[in-house]
């Protein structure tokens, strides 16, 4: 039956708020974002635009006025012709239209009744304003045509209607100022204030968001710390016991080769003695026979000996690492007729036993395998130690082999052995959260590699 996958709810709840503050902030930004567009977009398509309107219709009514009076101006000049007063009622004509067109436009933007009000008021007072103008322009002409009192009547009735022009001018630009224009600059004030409000409040909500961000991704992180912590010690806890097992059953094996089957061979050495000493002088043939047995038995008994010291490893607390694998190449020496060459580190490495073990148990089946398999002339074992990153490696140039054929083809018992070795040492590298790599290729030799971080 699967197992079913633990929840951290913890560290799920600190990612969830993450998560929602990353959604919230997003949708407030967005709705800053908006509210900010909708005042610029006001500002720029209606609260400006009526601002110019009033501007212009200011300035219309200016050139209006202006129009009226150097009409009155060019009649009174005998001197000119009627061209350039003809010329001045262009002026009076343009000025007019103008304004009615900045008025029409300034009242398609309107949308309260207050500023149709407003609307209807100004249009009434220009329409006075031209009136007026009308008046004055035909006064003046007759004026210019009047002789003796009658020209000194006009020219009177001429004065008081330009002074009600100026009058009626003076209440519509005052009426243009104040409430149209007032409006208008205190509408773009308030839009203006209503973004920068929505500035601040986009501040300070990234600043409040950041803060609370921070905690819970400090809260997060050192959740996912400690767990991974609990994983660590977890893991070398397993780690220790499967390396306590391992090596338990090394030595029962370790003492089971040496004192049992190394004191049957002794007995059997002593057995053939006491039969050499029992038989004949004359006998030489068996006692030749004899001889060689012993001398068989005596390697036998050094390949115990040997096989149980490679079972049970030096101590590696009193020896330490470098020195230990420095030993087991020693022994491979004597074992094998192959040159093997150690880069060992300028001082010695120390780790936990575990990490120790492992190492040494990766040297020690890596030249297992090479004294059984690659046919090398030469090996070397290269150990380091950089910051908190410990390397081992461990090459040949023998035959080498197909490594990920190997893997998946069915393979004889034999074979089946060492695949099974570098399993475990793979499966032990990783509980201890290293990394273990194979590099072979047929006729390239064999590289064993392996990191570790303590």
């Amino acid at each position: 039956m699967a197992k079913r996958p633990t929840i951290d709810w913890k560290t799920a709840a600190g990612f969830g708020g993450l998560l929602f503050l990353v959604i919230a902030v997003g949708i407030i930004g967005i709705a800053q974002i908006q509210d900010l567009s909708r005042a610029i977009s006001r500002l720029a398509n209606v609260h400006i635009p009526l601002q110019n309107a009033v501007f212009e219709m200011k300035s219309a009514n200016s050139q209006y006025a202006m129009g009226i009076r150097n009409y009155m101006f060019w009649r009174g000049a005998k001197y000119l012709d009627a061209a350039v007063a003809a010329g001045k009622l262009d002026i009076v004509r343009t000025a007019s239209e103008n304004f009615d067109r900045q008025l029409s436009f300034y009242a398609s933007l309107v949308t309260s009744p207050e500023q149709e009000a407003w609307v209807e008021a100004v249009r009434r007072s220009q329409q006075e304003l031209r009136q007026a103008g009308g008046k004055i322009m035909a006064m003046a002409d007759r004026a210019e045509a009047g002789r003796g009192e009658d020209k000194k009547a006009s020219e009177d009735a001429l004065s008081k209607h330009l002074m009600d022009f100026e009058s009626r001018l003076f209440q519509l630009d005052a009426f243009l100022d104040d409430p149209l224009q007032k409006f208008n600059l205190n509408q773009i004030d308030r839009q203006l204030d209503a973004a920068e409000a929505g500035r601040a409040r986009s501040v300070s909500l990234l600043v409040w968001s950041m803060a609370i961000g921070l905690f819970l991704g400090a809260q997060t992180a050192f959740l996912i710390y400690m767990r991974s912590r609990r994983e660590k010690e977890r893991r070398e806890t397993l780690m220790r016991k499967v390396i306590k097992l391992e090596e338990e059953e090394r030595n029962n094996l370790s003492s089971q080769v040496h004192d049992q089957m190394g004191q049957d061979l002794s007995a059997l050495k002593i057995y053939l003695g006491l039969i050499d000493k029992d038989l004949p002088i004359e006998l030489k043939e068996p006692r030749e026979k004899i001889e060689k047995t012993k001398k068989i038995l005596d390697g036998l008994m050094e390949k115990t000996h040997n096989i149980s010291e490679l079972l049970r490893p030096p101590e590696l607390d009193d020896l330490g690492l470098v020195e230990s694998i420095a030993a087991l190449i020693v022994r491979y020496e004597e074992m094998t007729d192959i040159r093997y060459s150690y880069k060992r580190p300028p001082e010695e490495i120390k780790l936990s036993v575990e990490y120790s073990l492992t190492l040494y148990r990766v040297v020690q089946e890596a030249l297992t395998n090479i004294v059984k398999h690659s046919g090398a002339k030469n090996t070397e074992v290269f150990l380091e130690k950089s910051g908190d990153i410990v390397r081992l490696s461990v090459c040949d140039d023998g035959v080498g082999f197909d490594y990920a054929s190997f893997l998946k083809k069915t393979l004889r018992r034999k074979e089946d052995k060492t695949r099974l070795g570098l399993h475990g040492l793979r499966e032990r590298i990783e509980l201890l959260g290293g990394k273990f790599d194979i590099t072979a290729q047929p006729g390239r030799g064999t590289r064993f590699e392996v990191v570790l971080y303590p």
